[in-house]
């Protein structure tokens, strides 16, 4: 079975001002409850220019290129940048406020062979950037002289909570280190810092969080300060610390080791992915390089070779976004939230292949204990919200200074799901609260939170899911707007499910889709500013009742087209996996017996994902390609 990215905040798609307006409909999907509205039709001279533009050696197809305009990449630079990512498409790191004193700061701590400690945080991101700054602190040498350094400190959850900790800032000062660099943390610790100046500690911050007040650093590089002006906000910390090494290498080439930039990408990425930090522009450039280095036997560190192990993805498929998503990174945030957290920086350093196997089991286990307590969450918020469904209010707004981020988006969505009511769950981090929002079909929450954006430091994302981030003094004020957003938003029916544009399966054989895949492929990873494709097919009869999966939770359905395929097999000779549509289709079904109408003597249309299968049968005919069924309806209301 293979996993989808969830929908992620789309905050960052530019609108497409070189495609028509969309279009859309009335009728609603069985599985979702939604009309369908067309993606925007590109202009013909756009597409005539991309297809001359577009810097593959092979043939484009229109498909491809709608998609493209779509996305609004129609310059040549945009278009190299996308398929042929370099780390020479990287913002000039110097444009970060403060990058100069923070580098200058660091290559004097190296010429006189001061002590530096680091200091982390607890989820994929702060592990990864750790685990950064200690390979950059190691190779860093500067005329023949070198740092004094041990591992980074990653605090312990439950001994330390959120923030820098005060206890070793203090054991710090008394070893006799001069030089603390923070990642992921440091920008809201102002009393901390405060005790490292009067201890003779300068502290460098690198942090992508929100402060109230400068702390007295010597440099704070922080993408999100008030005053910055480098193009991409969207950094994590992981990718505070590789602007920092970049820098460094940028003011002394001679001090680092050459392709050890490239080197780091590979940590770079599992930070994004797993902070689901926007996947466009520098990022993206990031991601793709870290998962080209994870595909490379001869580059792979063995930590990760046996995280993908004990994940299940070592089968010699390439690795994607979505995989460090749903199956690396929970293990690693499982050690940070229930487990031993240097485990997990270990696992990231270590060139011992025993040492990082057992590591790699024990971040397994601590993970199927994380499932279970992420099951306590969902229960902890059903028991929450109770009384507020009681007593009528129109939304859920619940929060907790011991959920973790990543997980309260799936906790919302089951509150949808039980209530029918949109749900925002937030998770509290020192002072700052991030929030995941799921909705119901006839209520925008997004427009919802338009309405409310004076409580919120950031949002985006689309109709129905979005993210936040607020102060956490500002909760139960925003908690009231939202409900009072709520009351007074007009409900004109379901927000549509968008498709980019038609696929015409039944006049294509499974040869043409595996090609569109292959294509596809190169438009990867999909996220935030690049979501993944969505087809339309029209005049399809079911071949018989879909199959029941996963005990009735999902469905396999098999279509028949009006007519033959000129040649090869034909594309509907694949069936579509439709994961978590049993009770919807059993419903809507039932209203059709209701009628004596016959679902087998309907015509019926679909929306759908197509993408590169993982999964290969013991007994061989491997598939390369998966059909994820996103939505159903008949193609004329019966």
């Amino acid at each position: 079975m293979q996993e989808q990215l969830p929908l992620p905040p789309d905050d960052e798609t530019p609108a497409p001002s070189a495609c028509d307006e969309p279009t859309g409909d009335a009728a609603t999907g069985w599985l979702t409850g939604r009309p369908w509205r067309a993606g925007a039709v590109p202009v013909t001279e756009t597409v005539e220019r991309l297809r001359r533009e577009v810097p593959l050696m092979e043939p484009v197809s229109e498909r491809m290129l709608h998609l493209l305009a779509a996305r609004a990449l129609t310059s040549r630079r945009d278009l190299e940048s996308f398929f042929y990512p370099s780390l020479e498409h990287l913002s000039d790191p110097f444009l970060l406020v403060e990058m100069d004193k923070a580098v200058a700061r660091m290559l004097r701590a190296v010429r006189k062979g001061e002590s530096v400690a680091v200091h982390g945080d607890f989820d994929v991101d702060g592990i990864t950037g750790c685990a950064v700054l200690h390979l950059l602190l190691e190779n860093l040498e500067v005329d023949g002289s070198r740092v004094h350094t041990g591992l980074p400190f990653i605090p312990d959850r439950t001994r330390d909570g959120y923030g820098v900790a005060d206890r070793m800032v203090r054991q710090w000062a008394a070893e006799g280190v001069t030089l603390l660099i923070t990642v992921d943390t440091g920008a809201a610790a102002l009393a901390e810092l405060e005790l490292a100046r009067e201890l003779g500690i300068d502290v460098i911050v690198l942090d992508h969080h929100i402060f109230e007040e400068r702390p007295c650093a010597v440099a704070l590089v922080n993408p999100r300060r008030p005053d910055a002006r480098y193009p991409n906000p969207d950094l994590c910390g992981v990718a505070v610390a590789f602007k920092f090494a970049e820098a460094i290498g940028q003011e002394r080439p001679e001090s680092l080791p050459d392709g050890f930039l490239a080197s780091l990408t590979d940590l770079v990425a599992l930070g994004l992915v797993a902070d689901q930090m926007s996947l466009t522009g520098e990022n993206r450039v990031l991601v793709r390089k870290g998962l080209a280095r994870l595909a490379d036997r001869e580059q792979i560190r063995i930590g990760l070779k046996e995280l993908l192990r004990v994940s299940g993805l070592d089968r010699g498929f390439p690795i994607t976004a979505s995989d460090l998503a749903y199956q690396v990174a929970p293990r690693l945030n499982a050690c940070g939230r229930i487990g031993r957290v240097m485990a997990a920086l270990e696992l990231l350093l270590t060139d011992d292949q025993d040492h990082a196997r057992r590591l790699a089991e024990e971040a397994d286990r601590t993970n199927t204990r994380r499932k279970q307590a992420d099951l306590a969450l969902k229960e902890e918020a059903v028991e929450m919200a109770r009384p507020y469904v009681e007593r009528g209010d129109p939304g859920l707004v619940l929060h907790s200074h011991t959920w973790h981020k990543g997980v309260i988006g799936i906790g919302a969505a089951r509150l949808v799901e039980l209530y029918q009511l949109p749900t925002i769950l937030i998770a509290e981090e020192g002072d700052e609260a991030r929030g995941s929002a799921r909705s119901v079909a006839d209520v925008d929450v997004k427009s919802v939170l338009d309405r409310c954006a004076g409580y919120l430091l950031r949002y985006g994302g689309h109709s129905q899911a979005a993210g936040l981030t607020l102060r956490r003094r500002d909760i139960k004020d925003f908690r009231e707007a939202f409900l009072a957003a709520l009351r007074r938003q007009p409900q004109s029916g379901p927000v549509p499910v968008a498709y980019d544009l038609d696929l015409a399966l039944a006049d294509m054989a499974a040869q043409d889709v595996a090609r569109l895949v292959w294509e596809l492929d190169k438009m990867e990873p999909f996220g935030a500013g690049n979501p993944k494709p969505v087809f339309r097919c029209s005049g399809l009869r079911l071949k018989q009742m879909p199959a029941v999966m996963g005990g009735g939770a999902h469905l396999r359905f098999g279509f028949r087209p009006p007519r033959s395929v000129p040649e090869g097999t034909p594309a509907l000779s694949r069936e579509f996996v439709a994961f978590g549509a049993g009770e919807a289709w059993r419903r809507e079904l039932a209203g059709l017996e209701q009628r004596n109408l016959d679902p087998l003597a309907l015509d019926w249309e679909v929306l759908f994902q197509i993408g590169r299968s993982n999964f290969r049968p013991r007994g061989g005919g491997y598939d390369p390609v998966q059909q994820l069924l996103v939505d159903i309806r008949p193609a004329s209301a019966p």
